[in-house]
């Protein structure tokens, strides 16, 4: 009698153990600035932040645009070690532009270095699952996440929400440990109307109301207690005008010009042969303008040192604009990209659940310490990476 009562408790413990390991959910708000949720009505996120972590700010890695601060979280690698240097370049040895509208581009694993967190979770054992985040879409290291998406931007939030609550019922053997989820405001806002307009209040309003609702779903599951959520952004967001506008070729020739990617406020020069300095030259007193040549690039920006880097590189100063188009009427509204040590790029950090301190301030910390976060979460042996976890080992509930 005695030995069927102890194994019927060791089966038991080995089923407790299985069914209730935790988990980790990872939302980005795509361009949602770290004081947002003063300047708006946010209650869900204050409550977030009383019951688990706020960063003060998280830093973000340059050039502050959309794609090399995602595939950055995911890997916890600067743009310059990952290869997703901006929104838009063009890679040598894959005989093409990179763009985002580009889906074959998108979809080649070549596109991307590095070891997502996705991929460290799967080849470790752990499923994993991705709703649009980017790199997801390619067998980076021939893994995909078990689930995933193809970017489809008209897919409400809410259905993104059920989604990923179908995806965490899963019978134990099927669930992903790991889930990451996209929204791509409120930055679509801020371009349009500036970070300080009332239209982005409705729209952190909303935000705010999906940030309730996952909550909410999350609670409801049997093992709700075992979630970590973090929610986080890849960048912020500045005001601009057409009155800090440069138009460039106002100060270059034409012919010093081989291409110019990447747009505003951050873009990536091919000069024509021997024609490097005269570009810098020219534009070197010329206020809301700066011209890095690849040597030039200071330390603090880990930029510069990729074979995807072109000849120079340049960056509007902060509030400014830049293009190659005479019309400076177009620069209204908001704009990301700028230096990272520009306050208004800097984004958000929230964090609750089992493993994370309540009610605690996390300094400013810089985004390429997440992917070493969740790999933490998880038990998972990290790749190698340029993250730090001794800067944000004070969130955590429990030491290493």
């Amino acid at each position: 009698m005695l030995t069927i009562l102890l194994i019927a408790s060791s089966s038991c413990k080995r089923k407790r153990t299985e069914t209730f390991e935790n988990y980790v959910v990872v939302v980005s708000f795509d361009g949602f600035r770290w004081d947002y949720a003063d300047l708006y009505e946010a209650p869900a996120f204050d409550a977030l932040a009383a019951e688990g972590v706020r960063a003060e700010r998280m830093i973000p890695s340059f050039p502050t645009k959309t794609f090399p601060n995602h595939y950055t979280l995911a890997t916890g690698l600067y743009p310059d070690h990952h290869g997703i240097i901006n929104n838009s370049f063009y890679a040598p040895e894959l005989g093409g532009l990179y763009r985002m509208s580009d889906r074959k581009m998108v979809e080649n694993p070549d596109a991307y270095f590095g070891e997502p967190i996705w991929v460290t979770a799967e080849q470790q054992g752990m499923r994993a699952a991705s709703y649009y985040w980017v790199g997801s879409e390619a067998p980076i290291g021939g893994t995909h996440p078990s689930y995933w998406k193809s970017y489809d931007g008209s897919v409400p939030y809410m259905d993104r929400v059920d989604t990923v609550i179908e995806w965490l019922k899963l019978p134990v053997k099927k669930r992903p440990r790991l889930v990451l989820l996209y929204f791509d405001e409120p930055d679509h806002s801020g371009h349009e109307y500036g970070p300080v307009h009332p239209e982005m209040g409705v729209v952190v309003e909303y935000l705010d109301e999906v940030l309730a609702y996952l909550r909410a779903e999350i609670a409801e599951l049997e093992y709700g207690d075992r979630v970590n959520l973090i929610v986080l952004s890849d960048h912020g967001m500045a005001s601009i005008s057409p009155d800090r506008y440069v138009y460039l070729y106002d100060h270059l020739k034409p012919k010093w010009v081989e291409h110019i990617l990447g747009g505003n406020p951050v873009s990536l020069v091919d000069a024509s042969e021997g024609s490097e300095d005269s570009i810098t030259h020219a534009l070197k007193d010329v206020q809301g303008v700066t011209a890095w040549l690849e040597n030039e690039i200071p330390a603090r920006l880990h930029y510069g040192s990729s074979d995807r880097f072109p000849d120079l590189l340049l960056v509007a100063d902060s509030g400014w604009s830049i293009g190659a188009g005479r019309d400076a009427s177009v620069y209204t509204g908001g704009a990301h990209g700028y230096d990272n040590a520009f306050s208004q790029m800097h984004t958000i950090f929230y964090a609750a659940g089992p493993d994370f301190k309540e009610g605690y301030v996390q300094p400013a910390f810089p985004n390429v310490d997440v992917y070493g976060i969740v790999a933490r979460l998880l038990g998972l042996k990290p790749a190698p990476n340029d993250g730090d976890l001794s800067r944000v080992s004070g969130m955590f509930s429990t030491p290493d």
